[in-house]
């Protein structure tokens, strides 16, 4: 540990300590893909197809982990990003066949080789081993979404690294929170929030979302729902809203980001329509034609305040095919405190010791990564720098 180059940030940037924070908007530009090949090779050197990519993880680095439906498979990728977000190169690298079969619709990835999958059909989000497929049990289920439509239950699922929080939704509304989807109205779904705690992660929190109505006439298929909640280093929350219908073009991808200000929890409620309900508001990000695109998640930092996005296109349909996609995020991405321990006083002495102790394997329950720049590389130097900088009244 370079002990004299802390001593010489906190020099540099001790004073005057302030709070980094503002409040800044988010920006999302599409930047293209590139389609994917059409077979892996699982860990028992077993051919399979390649169809159905539904959700996909940032795993570090260029590697990548996607999640197909209807199956048992999950496929490894390496993706590589030019310094604008757009893919230079995308190849399947292998395959996982897990222990059993299920409608597996999105994925997560733990930091102790375990992969979390959103599961449509039950539904029900399940734990498996990265290493050879192990099912490792379910999480629990709040009941109320037993009252799931058909082909409408979880297809979202993303986790907060730096608390272990996970997000996911179900596609289109229970039949206790009112009518699917339709081209003069939306459908209201359950943002739902898990949180770690002594027994494992437990449902918390549940808000009601409502979507747009589809784009165009209705179809056999038709549909506006939520096939993606992303959740941001920051603890920002994003909403991918995927639209089938006949019109300009054959699907639409809305990226929303959410605001919780005043939002009722509706988790003890059998009804997201009761009239004492505070939906979340949402602020449109991005809105084009990705064919289906089902899954996203947040790959690297490509510049000091711009990310990479990368999202996952389903084949099933006459239209797409094996694909990934890419967009750059700019905006406060990683979380902007210098109140480091969560006690609510910022930048303080204590801020800063619990920052070292966490350089040093002993991260807090609030601020659980030494990765503070959240570049997927934990402890360095550019960490050290960005969280003084912060101490500083800069950005990070």
């Amino acid at each position: 540990m370079q002990i004299g180059r802390w001593l010489m940030l906190m020099a540099v940037f001790a004073a005057p300590l302030a709070s980094g924070c503002t409040a800044q908007t988010l920006a999302i530009t599409a930047r293209g893909g590139v389609d994917l090949a059409t077979s892996a090779t699982d860990q028992h050197g077993q051919t399979f197809t390649v169809t159905g990519l539904s959700g996909i993880a940032w795993a570090g680095g260029t590697s990548y982990v996607a999640v197909m439906d209807n199956s048992n498979k999950l496929a490894f990728l390496t993706i590589e990003l030019s310094p604008n977000g757009s893919i230079t190169h995308a190849a399947i690298t292998g395959g996982l066949s897990l222990s059993e079969s299920r409608d597996f619709e999105d994925i997560a990835l733990e930091s102790d080789g375990v992969v979390l999958l959103a599961e449509e059909g039950t539904p029900q989000l399940r734990r498996y081993s990265l290493s050879d497929g192990a099912a490792l049990g379910p999480l629990p289920v709040p009941a109320i979404f037993l009252n799931r439509r058909d082909n409408f239950g979880f297809e979202s699922l993303s986790r907060h690294a730096p608390t272990g929080e996970l997000w996911t939704a179900n596609e289109e509304a229970l039949n206790t929170d009112g009518p699917i989807s339709t081209a003069s109205a939306g459908t209201v779904v359950r943002l739902l929030k898990y949180v770690p705690r002594p027994s494992g992660l437990m449902p918390a929190a549940q808000f009601a979302y409502q979507t747009q109505p589809f784009h165009g006439f209705a179809i056999s298929g038709s549909r506006s729902g939520v096939s993606q909640v992303l959740v941001l280093p920051s603890g920002r929350v994003l909403v991918l809203e995927r639209s089938l219908a006949l019109g300009a073009t054959a699907f639409q991808s809305r990226l929303y980001e959410v605001n919780f200000t005043g939002a009722t929890d509706i988790s003890a409620l059998p009804s997201a329509n009761a009239p004492s309900v505070t939906r979340v508001t949402k602020t449109l990000l991005y809105s084009g034609n990705q064919n289906n695109l089902e899954g996203l998640t947040l790959g690297p930092r490509l510049s000091e305040d711009s990310w990479a996005l990368i999202g996952i296109i389903d084949d099933g349909d006459p239209i797409s095919v094996n694909r990934v996609v890419s967009f750059e995020l700019r905006g406060p991405v990683v979380a902007c405190t210098a109140d480091f321990n969560g006690d609510t006083d910022i930048g303080t002495d204590q801020d800063i010791e619990a920052f070292f102790a966490c350089l040093g394997g002993n991260c807090c329950g609030v601020c659980a990564s030494a990765d503070f720049n959240a570049d997927g590389d934990a402890g360095t130097d550019q960490d050290i720098e960005a969280f003084f900088r912060v101490l500083a009244g800069g950005s990070c």
